[in-house]
């Protein structure tokens, strides 16, 4: 009878020992799958008894499972019948026998231990032996992975089909058969190159059984854990010596004591203080193993004695210390200090200290995916197949502070191990340790790994480990086999910057050195003298001196640094000191062992963190940062004693006409401007006209204006530049350079920063961006209205009966604003929402027939009646924080005697607020006219929006509104609204006056408002998905007139938030206004995943959609001139022959097909590259980089070519504005719009400007589509109901120009310049009177600016009545 059956085996679970084979097995697959089914029917098993007989091993241990072919062992021998189809039908029979050599075969092949028989029959039907194809295993099946086993028969006859004289081999690949469907019959032939014969075969046999854990086996499950421990990691080659003070004992764990004097061959400890007559204590007979309380108990008996050996676990161990405990009569007791027993850990420690204080992280050593490997090149080692031999096979998969990764080309053991071994020859994959400890730092400074209880080896003797020692080092190399003891341990040296401290230094009577760099850093100075520092977190005061006690006593005792005080309770915040800590850029003094019983039973201590401020004497004293619960007061002292060396130089230039560029607003004393690489793993900082500001983050040398970190490992950053002379002017272009640098790329040249300042008053965030790098020369852009020239002012032409000239300082830091360009004869005309209308100048007198009397700043009318003076006008700018104001008093009186007066508050705004006056306020009973202004005159320096984590910066500019504001109601109180901006001041809110420069407020009644605090610090991030923003200097508290009101903001991560709203919270004790905010900008693991369509398309998360650039697409693409050079461009797709980018000669700055499209910060950067040869070019060839910004008015745009070209060879960069990348044009002005970007026609750049030609008629023709085409075209931004319903307001708009021009010129001029904001800009749309609220004017009149105050975005409307 023959059986049939259908077996389908995927081919990418069959592993060939080479590759070659596995090619061959793949290859031919498609037909053995199709004859299987008739092959399997020669497939016969015979066998003469039914006792099973091994003569060589049948069975494998792999951790807690156990395979067993002794069911197959069980037949004499298994035959397989294959007829080949070569045109002869010739027939091959084969003989196979596991774990003993073949049994009553009917044809015998000679050799010994034969497990592999070949024969073939001739003509007359008889089989013919053609030899041994090889012989039984004598190592027995091996485990390959989770249900596949690997048996070898190896060393058959001689084989005659090889170049190299060699024997037959047969492999066969035995896969665990779960089901009886999916069983074969026996064995499979999937290959039979030359000497070698490969089978497969699906058996219940492969199967693994659940290994019993016998007293013997040495194994148990770790605690609380399913992995199984194997105690022969702590199996010594001979033993353990150890001694008490009574006795001598040699011990050994899982194993006999070798080698000693112990006498038996059995004896695990025994007791040899007289080596001549030694007494065994224990055998591995009587061994137990058992967990009490997370130890490990392990026990020998011998007779009447016992030893208990206890294992504990400690992760820091390197190696096993065995101690004695004690003997009680016959029972001794050892102890033993171990990684081996501790639980696996999936994340073990990565950041350690060692005694010294210095602190080490190798975090950048893990891998999330792949392993580090190391490949075996031991002679003795390779591979041993007829194929493969002499080739390096072994191959160590190695990670560190996390477990190794799944590979795709092998397959580790599962479970939390830190090391393992496979090989592609002999199929194996080896656990060498387990997770179990924790880094190691040794008295040489070198870092030591180890990983324990991996698989068995040497026949169970010992069991695989790993130590890896980690040396430090400035280059980065791969770790390196440098050993495999007796016992089985694989050690590695690996020398990496990662095993460098990082720079931590504990120091004495206030001096602490740098230990990078070598400063000392002397606090001395900071001593008060003559009184102590006196600090209010509002409730509390707290007494602080530093570098001793206090001069004042604190609860009657003169030792303390700190002390707190609230009315006439004392407690002692720490006791003085004058150690402190140098860590990694910061200075730390910590003060401990306060007054207890403090929150239960907490002891008070303090902390003072010193930051640099290279302007900042810090006499001042420390300011109060916080509590936290452990009752530990937390300060910051901002002070140039914190500082190292620095450098600072004049950061202005006057040209030869009179112009003046100053970059001192862009020079900071406590702070640096940053670059990140878009890859993350570099950082550039930079200041301007003075040395890097020093600080943890940025451990940059002392005299570079510039340097580069390594972001991987934060060592040494290499200094790009050092400060020697200010600003120049270039070929007409503001630049600075830092010279002088390190040498890179281990030459004699140096490094050197060249920065380009580019004016740009319309820039929303100004910050440095690479732009090219050449050898060793970086380039930046800086595009920033500081940027912009400033004329020479001439006072003298200010009235005679002004007072001042119109510029107040900053005397904190130096700073002069000065509002002399806002002066304007015939002044600036605003009204209110009602009947008031105001005709003002700036530090000036208005000179207009509207305004008849001499020397009036400010005058008010109602329709056209006599216009009353509104105060004299006068030019004393006075500095207040957040705001300047101007203000003009003894003006005519109005009904109720009162003169008029006028109070105008200058703002430094969001970065695009309407810079005009507005009417905000009208006190009825005082007669003051309240004017809010916002303009970048009165601006010293914006505060960043952006926090930088471990992994990336978190950015909240999207959530600035540069109109309208947030609203947030008080859930308990509805009456309460508060109105927030986020790092920027409030916009206007007319009839509610709220103190100018606020950026929230408390409405208290329609016209009165509390401040809640400006915008002063930047955001912190506090802890993971978590930033903190602070507002300070707010209005008097309600409840404590002693404290100023201030508001915090925390910002919680919630990916499914969008952009998110605030809430309000709370307001605690000391007048804090609490608000919580759910955004997605909050979160670390946002990803601007790019779309997976063509590379001009890319999504912007802003707007939530796509980014395409394909408008901008033309089949001739640019013609661009710079200079004496035609540059030819197009983007998504060729501009000539395969480049996106070259010039009229032919030359290719970047082919089309190799490009990279990614946001860098606000701008859209595409880049091409592999162009033609350069030998300057980092990557040796020629490079293109087309930056586009948003601008709605340009329409699709031409690209410029930046000027910083001159200084390149191998780069060219253009800018590109266009409305393609802007939010107006993709969502039309809307937020909840779907409409898409307006392709309108390109705006072309004056080609004297800008030397870019333009393109002729013609040709802007056929590039604008028709006005069908874009009513039909999918991407046309507007459909045809609302194109009529913009054409209509479009000529509105224009009749109102118009009507506005005739009426006056001068207003014309400024509803001309609203009206194109309206319709080109977002936030603006029609809305009425009734919309307004908390507004105190009154009536409708024929001009008024609105503005409405709620939480949509369209803001302000100028409205013709």
């Amino acid at each position: 009878m023959t059986q049939q059956l259908c077996v389908v085996i995927s081919p990418h679970v069959i592993r060939s020992h080479h590759n070659a084979a596995a090619t061959t097995v793949v290859k031919m697959w498609p037909i053995t799958s199709l004859l299987l089914a008739i092959a399997l029917q020669g497939v016969r098993s015979e066998t003469s008894n039914n006792d099973t007989k091994v003569d060589f091993p049948c069975k494998v241990v792999d951790g807690d499972h156990v395979y067993d072919l002794r069911e197959l062992a069980a037949r004499d021998y298994w035959k397989y019948d294959e007829t080949l189809h070569t045109g002869l039908f010739e027939s091959r029979v084969m003989y196979m026998s596991f774990c003993h050599q073949l049994r009553n075969v009917p044809v015998v092949c000679e050799g010994e231990n034969v497990g592999v028989c070949e024969t073939k029959k001739d003509d007359t039907g008889n089989e013919v032996p053609l030899g041994s194809r090889g012989q039984v295993s004598s190592t027995g099946p091996v485990v390959t992975e989770d249900g596949w086993l690997s048996y070898v028969f190896e060393s058959g006859a001689k084989c005659n089909k090889s170049i190299h004289e060699t024997t037959y081999k047969t492999y066969v690949h035995l896969y665990c058969a779960r089901d009886t469907a999916s069983e074969t019959a026996g064995p499979t032939l999937m290959s039979s190159p030359g000497c070698e014969r490969t089978f497969a075969w699906m058996t219940k046999a492969a199967c693994p059984a659940k290994a019993e854990i016998t007293r013997e086996s040495c194994t148990v499950k770790f605690s609380n854990s399913d992995y199984i421990l194997n105690l022969h990691t702590l199996h010594a080659e001979m033993y353990y010596n150890v001694s008490s003070s009574e006795a001598k004992y040699e011990l050994n764990i899982c194993g006999p004591v070798a080698g000693g004097h112990c006498g038996s061959d059995a004896a695990t400890m025994c007791d040899v203080t007289d080596p001549s007559a030694p007494v065994v204590f224990g055998t591995l007979e009587g061994m137990d193993i058992k967990w009490e309380n997370q130890v490990l108990i392990l026990t020998y008996k011998n007779q009447e004695n016992s030893v208990k050996v206890i294992a504990g676990c400690e992760r820091t161990a390197t190696s096993p210390i065995v101690n004695f405990v004690e003997k009680n009569n016959k029972e001794v007791v050892f102890s033993v200090k171990t990684a081996a027993v501790c639980t696996p850990d999936e994340a073990p420690e990565c950041v350690i200290e060692d005694h010294k204080g210095n602190v080490y992280d190798l975090r950048s050593l893990r891998k999330e995916q792949g392993n580090w490997e190391v490949l075996d090149e031991r002679d003795d080692h390779k591979a041993s197949s007829d194929r493969n031999e002499g080739i390096a096979d072994q191959l160590y998969h190695i990670n560190v502070c996390g477990q190794v990764n799944e590979g795709r080309h092998y397959h580790c053991p599962p479970g939390p191990i830190g090391a393992c071994q496979t090989s592609f020859d002999a199929l194996t994959a080896h656990n060498l340790g387990f997770l179990t400890s924790h880094p190691s730092v040794n008295e040489d400074g070198s870092i030591t790994i180890t990983y324990t209880g991996g698989d068995q080896c040497q026949e169970g003797k010992h069991a695989r480990s790993t130590r890896i020692n980690l040396i430090c080092n400035d280059i980065e190399y791969e770790p390196v086999l440098v050993d495999e003891t007796s016992t089985c341990e694989y050690i590695f040296t690996w020398l990496t910057p990662a095993a460098c401290p990082r720079h931590l230094k504990k120091g004495t009577n206030c001096l602490v050195e740098d230990p990078l760099y070598g400063n000392v850093y002397d606090l001395n100075p900071l001593r008060n003298q003559m009184k102590d520092y006196n600090v209010t977190d509002g409730e509390h005061d707290y007494l602080i001196n530093i570098c001793g006690p206090l001069l004042s006593k604190c609860k009657g005792e003169g030792q303390s640094g700190v002390c707190q005080i609230k009315g006439d309770e004392q407690f002692s915040g720490g006791m003085a000191t004058s150690n402190i800590t140098f860590n990694d850029g910061t200075l730390v003094i910590n003060y401990n062992g306060g007054t207890g019983s403090c929150a239960g039973n907490n002891t008070r201590s303090a902390q003072i963190i010193f930051l640099c401020d290279q302007n900042e004497s810090g006499r001042d004293g420390p300011h109060f940062f916080h509590e936290d619960e452990t009752c530990t007061y937390h300060f910051t002292w901002l002070t140039m004693h914190a500082c190292p060396p620095f450098s600072v130089v004049d950061c202005s230039v006057v040209t030869d006409n009179g112009t003046i560029y100053d970059l001192n607003e862009l020079s900071s004393s406590s702070m640096n401007e940053e670059y990140s690489t878009s890859d993350g793993n570099k950082k550039f900082v930079l200041n301007v006209c003075r040395s890097v500001v020093h600080n943890k983050e940025s451990r940059c040398p002392y005299n570079a204006g510039a340097c580069v970190i390594d972001l991987k490992h934060k060592e040494k950053a290499l200094n790009i530049g050092k400060v020697h002379s200010g600003p120049y002017i270039e070929d007409g272009n503001l630049k600075i350079k830092y010279s002088g640098g390190d040498p890179c790329d281990d030459s004699s040249q140096l490094s050197e920063t060249i920065i380009q300042f580019n004016c740009d008053k319309e820039e929303l965030y100004a910050y440095p961006q690479l732009v090219a790098q050449e050898g060793c020369k970086y380039i930046f852009e800086w595009n920033t209205p500081i940027a912009c020239p400033l004329p020479l002012i001439d006072h003298t032409t200010s009235a005679p009966d002004t007072k001042g000239n119109c510029t107040a300082k900053n005397d904190f830091t130096g700073y002069v604003f000065d509002l002399n360009p806002l002066k304007k004869k015939t002044g600036y005309e605003i009204q209110d929402s009602g009947e008031v209308h105001l005709v003002l100048n700036v530090c000036d007198e208005v000179d207009t027939k509207r305004c008849p009397d001499k020397g009036t700043g400010a005058c008010s009318y109602i329709h056209d009646n006599h216009a009353a003076s509104a105060g004299k006008a006068n030019a004393n700018l006075q500095y207040h924080l957040g705001f300047l104001s101007l203000y003009y008093t003894g003006g005519q009186a109005c009904g109720n005697g009162e003169q008029r007066s006028t109070l105008i508050s200058f703002i430094c705004g969001a970065e695009d607020a309407p810079d005009i006056p507005v009417l905000i306020h009208e006190d009825l009973d005082k007669c003051i006219y309240y004017i809010n202004w916002y303009t970048d005159l009165a601006c010293e320096r914006r505060i960043n929006c952006f926090v930088d984590t471990w992994e990336q910066r978190l950015d909240l500019t999207p959530l600035i509104r540069s109109t309208g504001s947030y609203e947030v109601l008080n859930p308990e109180n509805p009456k309460q609204k508060f109105y927030l901006n986020v790092c920027r001041p409030l916009n206007h809110i007319v009839g509610l006056n709220c103190r100018p420069g606020s950026s929230a407020c408390l409405s208290l009644s329609e016209s009165e408002a509390l401040s809640l605090g400006q915008p002063i610090t930047t955001p912190q991030y506090i802890y993971s998905d978590e930033i903190q923003m602070i507002y300070s200097h707010g209005s008097k508290c309600l409840t404590n007139s002693e404290i100023g009101i201030s508001s915090r903001i925390t910002f919680i991560c919630d990916l499914d938030a969008g952009k998110g709203s605030p809430t309000y919270k709370n307001v605690t004790h000391d007048c804090q206004y609490l608000f919580e905010w759910r955004t997605a900008l909050a979160c670390e693991n946002r990803q601007d995943v790019p779309d997976s369509g063509p590379v001009c398309q890319i999504q912007f998360n802003a707007a939530k959609t796509n980014v395409n650039l394909k408008p901008l697409n033309r089949p001739e693409g640019y013609s661009v001139k710079f200079e004496d050079e035609e540059y030819k461009i197009n983007v998504c797709g060729a501009a000539c022959g395969e480049s996106g980018v070259c010039t009229s000669d032919g030359t290719s700055f970047g082919l089309s097909s190799k490009s990279d499209l990614n946001w860098d910060y606000d701008k859209l950067k595409l880049m091409y590259y592999g162009g033609d040869s350069c030998s300057d070019a980092l990557s040796g060839q020629r490079t293109t980089i087309i930056y586009f910004s948003c601008n709605m008015s340009v329409g699709l745009g031409y690209p410029v070519p930046d000027p910083i070209m001159r200084d390149l060879e191998c780069v060219a960069i253009f800018n590109w504005e266009t409305n393609l990348t802007c939010i107006e044009a993709i969502y039309n002005m809307d937020d909840s719009s779907d409409s898409k970007p307006i392709n309108s026609d390109p705006v072309i750049p004056d080609n004297e400007s800008h030397e870019a030609e333009k393109p002729s008629a013609e040709e802007g023709n056929s590039d604008s589509p028709s006005a069908d085409q874009q009513q039909t075209e999918p991407e046309s931004a507007y459909s045809t109901v609302s194109a009529a319903i913009s054409s209509v307001l479009i000529v509105t708009g224009i009749i109102f120009v118009i009507i506005l021009v005739l009426f006056k010129s001068e207003r014309g001029q400024q509803v001309v310049s609203s009206a194109r904001r309206f319709f080109g800009m977002r936030g603006y749309s029609n809305i009425t009177q009734s919309r307004m609220e908390n507004s105190s004017l009154i009536s409708p009149s024929s001009y008024a600016r609105v503005y409405r105050v709620d939480e949509s975005d369209d803001d302000l409307l100028n409205v013709v009545t």
